[in-house]
């Protein structure tokens, strides 16, 4: 097995670079500067929306197809999308380990997290032990880390008691993200009461998200929650201190749309300035940049003023 060479950069003209010197880009998107593409197209965020998750194509497609030279450049968060990509196309495990409902499950997941939960299936808690994996930072060695924990997922080394506190730890997980929640608006930016039944409620997406009082919300949460949170508002912008960034997002391409016009979010970035970006659905503030945690209010009132319902 030929050894990873994995090179970060959160510098668009760098990823051209390293790409025209052989390295394959995984999820290399740069908001408004584009997507940096190789051999394999491994990217599905903004202009390439219209293509599958990378792992997905990675495992199903291309298994292996690097594995005499894996070098790779990346950028943002080592997520299972994007890791998995890298551990298929390196064979960093054997095709045999690799199942189709799992990486199918991983795209899924990646591309609409908000009506999946993990917790209610095999493969879904395998997800979540990966999901919950500790010091995956945004740079080379945090994906590092995150492959070597893949490729322990894949061998089957992760135990049913190491399974069973992933539980635990995920309940756990939508507590704290409930109590991560800052601030709710309604259309007119009046601040509206945290409801009781914030954990059951259903998520507000479609006819739901149109109808609903409530239009964004604001959490400073360290961790994920986005399944808690679209339950109160259709529209999320989370602050995440670590990473010190702004994510926004809603439930799903026609929640989206119908909130922001043909495009959802992407009719959103140019708005916000220079640098912010990602798909129909998600995105957020420019790469290298750290924002402070009043960012995400001022984010959320000047949504509010581009919503078309």
């Amino acid at each position: 097995m030929h050894d990873l060479d994995i090179r970060y950069t959160n510098d668009y003209e760098t990823a051209c670079r390293l790409r025209d010197a052989g390295y394959e880009p995984v999820e290399c998107a740069f908001g408004q500067h584009g997507s940096v593409m190789g051999r394999f197209d491994l990217d599905h965020h903004g202009a390439e929306s219209h293509r599958e998750g990378v792992a997905l194509r990675a495992c199903r497609d291309h298994y292996g197809a690097l594995a005499d030279d894996p070098r790779f450049v990346v950028t943002g968060t080592p997520d299972a999308d994007a890791v998995l990509a890298i551990v298929a196309l390196s064979a960093r495990v054997p095709a045999a380990r690799i199942p189709a409902d799992f990486y199918a499950l991983v795209d899924e997941h990646d591309t609409d997290p908000i009506g999946k939960d993990l917790l209610a299936t095999e493969q879904g808690l395998r997800l979540a032990w990966f999901n919950q994996r500790p010091g995956l930072y945004q740079n080379a060695d945090g994906f590092r880390k995150a492959i070597g924990h893949m490729e322990t997922l894949l061998r089957g080394e992760v135990s049913r008691a190491a399974l069973d506190k992933v539980h635990r730890a995920d309940m756990a997980r939508r507590n704290k993200a409930a109590e991560g929640v800052s601030a709710i608006y309604d259309g007119r930016a009046v601040e509206l009461d945290m409801p009781d039944d914030a954990m059951t409620r259903p998520v507000l997406r479609g006819d739901l998200a149109v109808g609903s009082r409530p239009r964004v919300a604001v959490v400073h949460c360290a961790v994920w929650g986005f399944d808690v949170w679209y339950r109160l508002a259709p529209v999320v912008v989370s602050y995440a201190s670590r990473m010190a960034k702004v994510t926004v997002g809603c439930p799903d391409t026609d929640t989206a749309e119908r909130l922001f016009g043909a495009g959802g979010l992407a009719n959103v970035w140019p708005a916000l300035g220079k640098g912010w970006g990602g798909r129909g659905t998600i995105g957020g503030s420019p790469r290298g940049q750290r924002l402070k945690a009043g960012d995400a209010g001022r984010t959320a009132l000047e949504l509010l003023d581009l919503l078309i319902v």
